[in-house]
């Protein structure tokens, strides 16, 4: 699914990354951990192409990305979100999905607005994304009007709207009520796609996957699941 091969990225005299390597498979779920500034949030913005990097390769789907554009990225099938919320919060919840979704054109539904689209066709898929996300109750509330937690589900919603193979998650349940972040673990499973996120929630993380990576100054130093990683002596170092 996601082969990167001797990855390198600094920033002037600081190195990010380090001849990271790394094969993400199809419809598992990874977990990045390690300090700040290990590297994590940089490797993403590398996947997305948001950064240059220095060498290395990247391929997704068996095509080398390297260089393409953020948005030929997404179209893809890699989607990406961030750690701080990017939902615009003078709309409803029920709206910010659908200008998530996509027409037969490729271009993003802000035209709906305007006459140019049809909503009635896309009114199923956002029922069931509301209903999975457990939004349905909130759908008419203004974005900046729901609980943080719930801010974080739409989020997921949104992302799920784009139809994705590679799902790109920046902590998505950090600073999380835990009765969001166990419906966030769960929509998460059910799934079946190819999920890579940052987390520092050991908790989230057991729940979730055996597949954990651990980077310390841009390197690997431990893989496995949480409790292999744990008792790692490097990573106790490093990190624990």
């Amino acid at each position: 699914m996601l082969v990167i091969n001797n990855l390198n990225k600094s920033f002037g005299k600081q190195i990010v990354l380090k001849k990271f390597s790394y094969t993400f498979k199809q419809g598992k779920i990874y977990a990045l951990m390690g300090a700040n500034g290990s590297g994590k949030t940089t490797l993403f913005n590398i996947i997305g192409n948001f950064l240059p990097v220095d060498n290395g390769n990247i391929a997704f789907k068996d095509k080398n990305i390297i260089g393409m554009p953020p948005h030929k990225v997404a179209q893809l099938g890699i989607c990406r979100t961030f750690q701080n919320l990017r939902l615009i919060p003078s709309l409803s919840v029920v709206d910010n999905i659908y200008l998530a979704f996509k027409d037969k054109t490729d271009e993003k539904i802000t035209t709906a607005f305007f006459g140019k689209a049809s909503r009635p066709q896309y009114q199923e898929k956002i029922n069931q994304l509301l209903i999975t996300t457990h939004l349905d109750s909130v759908k008419n509330s203004l974005a900046k009007n729901i609980s943080y937690g719930q801010q974080k589900l739409l989020t997921l919603a949104i992302a799920m709207a784009n139809d994705f193979d590679l799902l790109l998650l920046d902590e998505p349940v950090s600073g999380v009520q835990i009765e969001y972040r166990k419906q966030i673990s769960n929509i998460l499973k059910q799934m079946n796609k190819t999920i890579i996120l940052i987390e520092h929630n050991a908790e989230f993380i057991q729940d979730l996957t055996d597949n954990v990576v651990f980077l310390d100054q841009g390197k690997i130093i431990a893989q496995g699941n949480y409790q292999t990683i744990k008792s790692n002596p490097q990573v106790q170092e490093a990190y624990l």
